[in-house]
């Protein structure tokens, strides 16, 4: 059977239809050094499902609240659920005791009904929806991984493609 009689493109299918990019000049062109942490699985959270049911997870709300880092949030597919994972979000959260952590930025998005994409991916992939992080506190390295991962893997729900940012090492002014 063809895919096109077996996928109408007017019935439901459409709705869930999701357009990646993969092009291997993106990831060279954005590729991390192998020495930063965040190219170490082991360093990332372990994997997180966002809901249960209808509500936040136990797990997102006990998610820490003493860093910020970077995040993904992910669809995990069922038949080979090892394999099946499909990064659909990328975001960062700057690290400012008591006003923004990694937790109260997770659960944000349970809340946000303002973004089309956001909303999108809630409404029809809740179910099959997890979440990874990435502990950091640098504010200035948690921008540039999270412009280096948008970048070179393009994940579809993000709505904007950041311009590549060179962070260089801060220099003294005065030598004394």
């Amino acid at each position: 059977m063809k895919k096109n009689a077996f996928l109408n493109l007017h019935d439901e299918d459409k709705k869930f239809d999701i357009t990646y990019y993969h092009n291997p000049k993106h990831w060279i062109d954005n590729r991390i050094d192998s020495n930063n942490p965040i190219t170490d699985e082991s360093k990332w959270s372990k994997e997180i499902k966002y809901y249960n049911g209808e509500t936040v997870s136990d797990e997102i709300k006990k998610l820490p609240t003493d860093t910020g880092g970077i995040y993904m949030f992910y669809l995990k597919g069922t038949t080979l659920p090892f394999m099946e994972k499909y990064i659909v979000y990328i975001g960062r959260c700057h690290y400012n005791k008591n006003v923004q952590h990694i937790r109260k930025r997770a659960k944000e998005y349970a809340e946000d009904e303002d973004r089309t994409e956001i909303v999108r991916m809630k409404k029809y992939w809740k179910d099959y929806l997890y979440y990874r992080y990435f502990p950091e506190k640098d504010n200035e390295q948690i921008d540039k991984d999270e412009v280096a991962l948008i970048r070179a893997i393009r994940p579809p729900f993000n709505s904007e493609i950041p311009d590549k940012i060179e962070v260089q090492p801060s220099k003294k002014a005065f030598l004394i």
